[in-house]
């Protein structure tokens, strides 16, 4: 069955004279390469039972690849209580050829190699490799013209320094992605060594890009969407190598809605985690996307639970989307008939485009959550003929993002129309020197053919949401970013009993999230200490601001405005 997708660039590039003398060089201060590709291996192996010497590889053959991980450092087919480290697996040398997306690592980079395990060149072509692998499968999927929300190219920062921390996190204000290091039980944790988490900040700051209007929204269900969809990059983004594939087919038997090393996420961190808070993140991993979590208002949860169960914490609110998107995507391989590594490498770009499709045409809303979701539907409608509506609607039905009746009514609602992209001039947002490529999808989805231009703004004009002034339960009153836009789709999230939920003002969904906030001590009050009581303005103890501190509240002439800092990946729990 074939689905309209837009082809992913894998063009790699190779090194020069000069950088294979630098690989050679590097590598002969290694000693040697702990671990090579099977097929080397196995070419050693043979000439060694045959009794001949045994010829060195040719300098090419190592220069032009490096080693990384498939999608975790502590990824496995069964999880035990103390994982190994996974095999790493030799890939080409990494390249991002997105001009308006590109990164820089803020490390020294060492030249192209097989770097044994534990090494600072081994993590650093391990992130070089997960961010390429990343803007590769989402540039082609967005809109042409779709740039970063921060400065081009975007910084990554490996191990921030001064810093210990089992978590990262992706700060438009700071200008990239940052990742820590934390030794636990006398194993030394880095979070920029692990694909999954690499692929899930890239994903916040891909969001950023499509639909800047997200990141300053007062409102769980954006800020959880947020979370999911760094989640959902983290599974599309492993999904791209072929021996993962095959790999989550064959553990799986062609179901995806399974726990596997593909649902697991970031296993290494959620281990570490695990010793200092047994609670505080799945058994086996950090977030499981294999879940059977049903929808509550986030207002009528706990701020904050064990991981067993919901809460309207946004790390934990997320999983009731990601585990919709793993039914969604299982049952869409499903519709193909045969669970092949081609269909599920197919399901995964048209899946990613309908996750595109629905950000950008849905409505920031304090329904956010089923306003993306009717939105896919009605995409896919546009995309594949609707050949996907029964495997979508049934997933976002069976984790309550749309109630039943929402789901029926769709087959009666506004469809999008094709609009042509605008065509980006060459040169501009830093293209030249980069081939003036302008990767993206020429295709937009519209509705009454009226297109937003946030993706295509850039750092200098990020738009956001207009603010609204509430008054919180702990005397706080701030302006915030309301999540008001009007609803495209008369759709409503199920309550308990199947029936819709009750719909939710704006200023409602952002009283929740302020003091949820509070509670969770995420907010940088120094700024209105004056207004609060010693207590919330103490410092967390153990945290800096850096790390702990996701909102900070800004001085305006209009008044005290609630900024993100930045999304986290929430690893440091609350321990």
């Amino acid at each position: 069955m074939a689905y309209e997708t837009t082809a992913i660039s894998d063009t790699l590039s190779g090194p020069s004279a000069a950088d294979l003398s630098t690989a050679i060089h590097a590598l002969t201060q290694a000693t040697q390469v702990l671990t090579t590709t099977a097929t080397q291996m196995m070419q050693v192996m043979q000439t060694l039972a045959s009794g001949a010497s045994v010829s060195p590889l040719p300098r090419a053959a190592v220069a032009t690849q490096i080693n990384t991980w498939e999608d975790d450092p502590f990824s496995e087919a069964v999880p035990t209580p103390n994982p190994p480290l996974a095999t790493p697996l030799a890939v080409p040398v990494p390249s991002n050829t997105n001009a308006l997306l590109q990164t820089h690592i803020v490390e020294p980079q060492p030249a192209p190699g097989q770097f044994p395990t534990g090494t600072p060149n081994f993590r650093y072509w391990v992130a070089a490799e997960a961010l390429a692998r990343g803007i590769n499968f989402w540039a082609p999927l967005l809109p042409v013209g779709t740039r970063w929300s921060c400065p081009n190219p975007m910084q990554v920062t490996l191990v921030t320094p001064g810093q210990e921390d089992l978590n990262a996190f992706y700060s438009r204000q700071d200008g990239g992605l940052f990742f820590f290091q934390q030794t636990v039980k006398n194993r030394q944790l880095f979070s920029g060594e692990s694909p999954d988490v690499v692929c899930h900040e890239l994903g916040h700051a891909i969001l950023d890009a499509l639909k800047p209007q997200l990141f300053d929204a007062a409102s769980t269900e954006v800020a959880a969407f947020h979370e999911s969809f760094g989640d959902m990059s983290s599974i599309l983004c492993a999904l791209q190598f072929p021996t993962e594939r095959q790999k989550v087919l064959t553990e799986t038997q062609g179901r995806l809605n399974v726990s596997s090393r593909l649902s697991r996420l970031a296993e290494q961190l959620g281990w570490g985690i695990r010793q200092l808070a047994p609670t505080a993140v799945e058994s086996d991993c950090l977030r499981n996307a294999a879940n059977r979590f049903f929808y509550r208002r986030p207002s009528r949860l706990p701020s904050q639970a064990p991981a067993s169960q919901l809460s309207s914490e946004v790390h934990s609110f997320s999983r009731v989307f990601t585990g919709a998107f793993l039914d969604a995507l299982n049952g869409m391989l499903q519709i193909l008939g045969a669970t092949t590594e081609a269909n599920l490498l197919a399901v995964s770009r048209v899946i990613g485009q309908l996750l595109v499709d629905g950000v950008h045409t849905a409505p920031v809303t304090s329904g956010y959550y089923s306003q993306v979701a009717a939105a896919m539907i009605q995409a896919d409608q546009v995309r594949n003929q609707g050949r996907n509506r029964t495997a979508l609607s049934s997933a976002f039905r069976q984790h309550g993002i749309l109630s039943l009746s929402a789901a029926a009514a769709l087959s009666n609602a506004p469809v999008p129309q094709r609009s042509a992209a605008p065509e980006v001039p060459v040169g501009l947002g830093g293209m030249a020197g980069i081939g003036g490529r302008a990767n993206g999808s020429h295709l937009l989805l519209t509705y009454d053919n009226q297109e937003g231009d946030a993706y295509r703004r850039g750092p200098e004009d990020v738009p956001a949401l207009p603010t609204q002034l509430i008054s919180t339960d702990f005397g706080m009153t701030l302006l915030v970013h309301s999540p008001a836009e009007p609803e495209r789709f008369t759709v409503a999230s199920a309550a308990l009993g199947g029936e819709p939920a009750e719909p939710r003002a704006p200023d409602d969904a952002a009283r929740a999230f302020i003091e949820d906030l509070v509670q969770l001590d995420r907010i940088d009050l120094r700024a209105v200490y004056g207004r609060v009581s010693a207590e919330l303005t103490a410092p967390s103890e153990g945290g800096s601001r850096s790390s702990r501190k996701t909102h900070t509240v800004q001085e305006t002439p209009e008044g005290s405005v609630l900024k993100r800092h930045h999304f986290d990946c929430g690893f440091h729990g609350r321990a």
